[in-house]
Formats: C-alpha cells, sequence, structure tokens
C-alpha cells in the first residue's frame, strides 16, 4: 500500500510540474484571438496586462499610404500595447466588400472608419447587424466602465446617448465627434468680385437683385475678352455642396432638399422640424415659386446647363481652366469646392448671404453637428472587447484626437503658447505647423478617419495668427470661421433640422422602397422644373399626385412615428 502510494504522489506531483510549465509557455506568447487578457486600470498606458493581436478592418483612403507603417498606428500600438493587423477594402468598394464579409460569418475584431456612407456602417446596418442578427456587441457597459473620455463627451452633451441608441437600448458603434462650425451652414454660393467691380455692381442681397446681376454678367462682358463666353450660373450635382438648388430655395422656404439622387434618402428630401411636428415644404406654393425662379434663371441661360449632371472635377476644370475667367457665380462648401485654394481666382471669389426672397424669407440650410456613427464596431467574434474600449478611448483625449488628425507634436502641430488665440477668439489648445490635406497620400497620421474628439472646442482652439492672410491655405479655418459667424448665422435656424430618426425592422421593411421611390420622385421633378422638362404651373398637380402615389403623407406619419419614439413622446 505504501508502495502504491508513493507511485500515485510521484504521478501527481510529475502532472503538476507539467501544468506549471504549460502555462509558463502560454505565458511567454501574446494571447491568440480565443484567449481573454486582462486590461490595466482605467487611464493607464499601455491598457493591457500582456501583449494581445487584434485584427481591425478599414477602408483604404487615399490620404493614408499604408496602415502597417504608419507612423500614428505604429504609435497608438506602442502606447496602448495592442498589436493591430489591418485588414484594408478599397474607399470605392466599401458597400460590396462590406456585405460579403458580413455576411461571411468570419470577422474582424472590430470594424474601424466604416461609418458615415451610404454604403458603409449607419443606422439601417446597425439594425440589421446589432439588434437583428446580433453580429455587433452592445457596447454601453463598456463605454460605461472602460471610456471615461468618451464617457464626458457624452455627458456633455444632453442627447447624444440617446441619439446613439438603438430602439432596443444598446449602443453598437463608437461615435466620431467632429464639431465643424463652418460645416454646420456650408450651403454657400460665392461670386467673382472683379465682375462686379467691372460692371459698377453691388453685391446682391435679393432674389431680384441676384436675377439682374446674373443678367448683367451674361450679357455685358465683364472678363473683357470680347467673347460672349460667360456662365452667370454653375454648380455640380456631386461635390460638398456644389448644388445650387438648395442655396436658392432657402430664399422661399426652408429646406435641406438637394437634387442628387445619390444623397441620403432619410435627409435632404424637403422634411423639416416645426416645434416636434414633422413637416414638407415639397407640396408648398412657397415651393413652387421657388422652382419658377430657379427655371427663369435656367431658360434665360443664366444657369450652366451641366449644373444637374457634372461632377465636382468638372466643375473644377470649369472654373480653374479656361485663360480668362467665365464663371460669375458658384456653389460649394467653401472655395477649394471649385477653385485652387490660395490662387487668383479662389481669392477672388467672395462668399454671399443667403438672398431674401419675395416674401422676406431668408434662411442659410443648416447641418446638424450630431455624433457620426458608424466609425467604430466590435464584432461577436471579438475575445477582448474591453481591450478594444481601452484603446479606443485613447483616440477621444486631447493627444490621441491631434495625433490621429494632425500626425506628431512638433512636426504637424505643437501645444499653443500663452498668447496664443483661437479661431472664437479664447486662448487656444494647439497650433498647427503644417496646412490641412486631406487630398494627398501621407503616412503619419489618420488624418480624419476612425474616431476623435474633434469638438467645438477643440476645432474653435486652433491658434490663429491674427495676421494670417485668410485666402492662404494657412488662413483657410480662420477665412471659413469668420464668413459663416458674419454672413451665415444669422439666417441658420438648427431647431428646423430633423435629427437623423432609427427606424424598427418591420418598418424598414414597409417602406424602405417607399422612402427611395419618394426620394427620386421630389429629386428628378426639381430638375424637370428647373430644366423645362415640366411647365410648373401646367405640371403643379400631376407633380401633387405623384406625391400621392409614393405615399408622401405615409412617410411623413413613419418620421413621426420615430422621432416620438425617440424624444419620448406618447
Amino acid at each position: 500500500m505504501k508502495k502504491g502510494k508513493k507511485h500515485i504522489v510521484l504521478a501527481l506531483l510529475l502532472l503538476f510540474v507539467a501544468l506549471v510549465g504549460i502555462g509558463a509557455q502560454g505565458k511567454s506568447e501574446a494571447p491568440t484571438k480565443g484567449q481573454e487578457v486582462l486590461v490595466t486600470p482605467v487611464g493607464s498606458y499601455p491598457v493591457v496586462t500582456e501583449p494581445v493581436s487584434l485584427t481591425f478592418l478599414t477602408m483604404q483612403p487615399v490620404y493614408i499610404e499604408n496602415f502597417n507603417t504608419n507612423r500614428f498606428a505604429k504609435h497608438w500600438s506602442d502606447k496602448t500595447g495592442v498589436t493591430v493587423k489591418w485588414e484594408t477594402i478599397p474607399r470605392d468598394a466599401v458597400k460590396e466588400k462590406l456585405n460579403i464579409i458580413l455576411a461571411s460569418g468570419d470577422y474582424p475584431d472590430v470594424f474601424f472608419g466604416l461609418g458615415n456612407q451610404e454604403q458603409g456602417i449607419g443606422v439601417s446596418q446597425e439594425m440589421t447587424y446589432g439588434v437583428q442578427e446580433q453580429m455587433f456587441l452592445p457596447l454601453n457597459d463598456l463605454i460605461d466602465q472602460y471610456m471615461p473620455n468618451l464617457s464626458k463627451l457624452l455627458a456633455d452633451r444632453p442627447g447624444s446617448k440617446q441619439f446613439l441608441t438603438a430602439p432596443d437600448g444598446n449602443i453598437y458603434s463608437l461615435p466620431d465627434f467632429n464639431e465643424c462650425y463652418h460645416c454646420s451652414m456650408s450651403q454657400k454660393m460665392f461670386i467673382y468680385e472683379p465682375w462686379l467691380d467691372a460692371l459698377g455692381l453691388e453685391m446682391p442681397t435679393t432674389t431680384e437683385e441676384f436675377y439682374k446681376v446674373l443678367v448683367a454678367f451674361r450679357d455685358m462682358d465683364p472678363n473683357g475678352n470680347g467673347k460672349k463666353d460667360e456662365i452667370p450660373l454653375a454648380g455640380a450635382i456631386s461635390g460638398w455642396n456644389n448644388n445650387i438648388e438648395t442655396f436658392l430655395i432657402n430664399s422661399f422656404a426652408y429646406t435641406n432638399l438637394v437634387a442628387s439622387l445619390d444623397a441620403n434618402v432619410n435627409t435632404a428630401v424637403g422634411f423639416y422640424r416645426d416645434g416636434d411636428t414633422i413637416k414638407t415644404m415639397v407640396n408648398s406654393n412657397k415651393y413652387k415659386e421657388a422652382l419658377k425662379y430657379l427655371s427663369k434663371l435656367y431658360t434665360e441661360g443664366l444657369v450652366y446647363p451641366a449644373s444637374f449632371s457634372q461632377n465636382s472635377d468638372q466643375l473644377t476644370q470649369l472654373v480653374e481652366g479656361p485663360e480668362q475667367p467665365i464663371v460669375g457665380v458658384v456653389a460649394g462648401g467653401y472655395g477649394g469646392m471649385f477653385s485652387i485654394v490660395g490662387g487668383e481666382r479662389y481669392r477672388n471669389y467672395k462668399a454671399m448671404s443667403p438672398l431674401k426672397g419675395p416674401e422676406g424669407a431668408q434662411f442659410s440650410r443648416y447641418f446638424l453637428q450630431a455624433p457620426v456613427i458608424g466609425n467604430v464596431a466590435i464584432s461577436k467574434d471579438c475575445k477582448n472587447p474591453a481591450v478594444v474600449a481601452r484603446m479606443i478611448d485613447y483616440l477621444y483625449s486631447d493627444e490621441g484626437t491631434l495625433m490621429s488628425n494632425y500626425g506628431f507634436e512638433g512636426e504637424g502641430w505643437r501645444w499653443a503658447d500663452a498668447n496664443d488665440f483661437g479661431l472664437d477668439g479664447n486662448k487656444a489648445i494647439y497650433r498647427l505647423l503644417k496646412p490641412w490635406n486631406d487630398m494627398d497620400p501621407q503616412n503619419d497620421c489618420f488624418v480624419m478617419l476612425g474616431v476623435r474628439a474633434n469638438t467645438s472646442r477643440m476645432r474653435n482652439g486652433e491658434a490663429v495668427d491674427p495676421n494670417v492672410d485668410l485666402y492662404s491655405a494657412e488662413g483657410l479655418e480662420a477665412l471659413l470661421f469668420q464668413k459663416t459667424q458674419d454672413l451665415y448665422e444669422p439666417y441658420g435656424y438648427p431647431e428646423y433640422e430633423i435629427p437623423t430618426l432609427r427606424f424598427l425592422e418591420e418598418e424598414e421593411q414597409a417602406f424602405a422602397s417607399k422612402r427611395l421611390a419618394y426620394a427620386n420622385f421630389v429629386r428628378q421633378s426639381l430638375v424637370k422644373f428647373v430644366t423645362g422638362s415640366w411647365s410648373v404651373d401646367a405640371n403643379w398637380n400631376e407633380y401633387l399626385q405623384g406625391l400621392d402615389k409614393v405615399d408622401l403623407n405615409g412617410i411623413l406619419a413613419l418620421n413621426q412615428k420615430a422621432y416620438d419614439r425617440q424624444n419620448g413622446a406618447n
């Protein structure tokens, strides 16, 4: 018996030694995707107690050369202790590739930088892959436990957490904050000032004055070349607010309506908020008068015909290409949407205030500065969601935001000095050392991909040289802030805009095709009326009947129901 007991003890001892050896071996390697690691206390770095590797799926924008060698990506990994394996999909194939990946069942740990796109992760994708399919993890507890920077951002913005929350009470993606003041009233129009001077004209302030200026541009050879080659007004169907129609309709009735068929079918369709009631202007007499005005401009040759078919690049070629300037007035979110920043033509196109219409209407179309959803979603296959939450929260810090946006301290930016003042006149937070560039490839930072705390405080905290040339690349932000404040803010009405609405599954199924049919009908009808395919007087009743056929009232009621649900109304 004693001999047998010794054998048992020996066997147990050998087994214990073997298990210790296996455990020691495991600690010497980075955990695999199937293992969970512990995070360090909130606020400390690195964020993990041992190395961990995660896969991030993102898109490949033109302004990032290579995620695997990107300097900020490496810094982020070194700081957090997390190795990121980057997988990319082409920028122009996000919808196709993302759908294939979501249908495959083989998911990355994190979907990164795929929000704020019609084809990326938006409200409908959150409903499908979060609420219904549960492919995206709920993030509520992760935010509360591991993300103090994001938690403070949400706490400082009443209603933002509610905005991010799906109807089942869960948050399925982390937001990007980009509270751009000049973007909030970016439906702008610019006039070539040398032509006004050449003809002895004043900056137009009403729709009637604007009409007379366009006629003068057409008929009085303002470029002085002896040719009738002037284009009074031009825009584009694509490009950041290069469309002409929204700016001009807002001189008759407040609207967000655009003619582009590629625009969001849930926004920019002519709906607005009157208190807590969702209404539309697309069947109103005010809209009818706006269409008559636009049609008058078009039929008299005051609007470039390709404005409803060309893209932003073609518009820029139209403005910059000829030896002599030929375009009098151009629409755009800023001058760089149709001209070369800092160039002669860019400097001479001056922003116009919204025009006062015949009945006194004078509105700036307002773009709500809500957080953008969809830029970080964690898949159900991720074994370390707390690690993701801890590392992403760094991007919501001042340092994380500045490095992600502009690169390394001392190269792309520096902290502000005591004598530095920001765009809003308050003490500055930082000073840029390089002009903003989201067009050319670089490998120092993420520029604007992913998530950030690019809040009003940060945006307006950029130091500005009081003597900066406003029409240089360095003066861009100061110029846009100043002109927006002076020319557009007096006419901005954020209370008219409807926040992004979330629809239930059954609502999506019942109305998705109807919303698309409605949006296309209204936008196509707008172009028909303006270009003369339809007569506003002769075809107006036919148009109203068309609105009934695409169920305008039913779609309004659906929007009202979703709005009431989000705002706690009975």
